[in-house]
């Protein structure tokens, strides 16, 4: 089953907060299987699709793959972006906002 698919069906729901900062849009944009396959070129920058649902719930990735990203999105995605997304995340989560 798609992603689509599975979020019209309710098995997955989407937090939209998480999908609305600079780097949740490109995540969206790009799509989360180009990015793992993006960065499975090389070993020491590997993930998973979980890794990449992780950095959109506040988890920022470490800074190598972080860089690997902005180089990714050809500068559409900063540095900045990345670590924003992660503490605007966390924050919200934190003061209990319901999404």
């Amino acid at each position: 089953m798609i992603r689509n698919e599975a979020l019209e069906r309710g098995r997955f729901k989407r937090v939209p907060d998480r999908w609305q900062t600079d780097f949740g849009r490109w995540v969206a944009d790009f799509g989360v299987p180009n990015i793992v396959a993006g960065l499975s070129h090389d070993p020491d920058l590997r993930i998973t699709n979980q890794s990449v649902y992780e950095w959109l719930q506040g988890h920022a990735p470490q800074p190598a793959r972080a860089m690997a990203l902005v180089e990714m999105s050809g500068g559409r995605l900063t540095l900045e972006a990345i670590y924003r997304h992660a503490s605007q995340v966390r924050q919200a989560e934190g003061s209990g906002e319901q999404r």
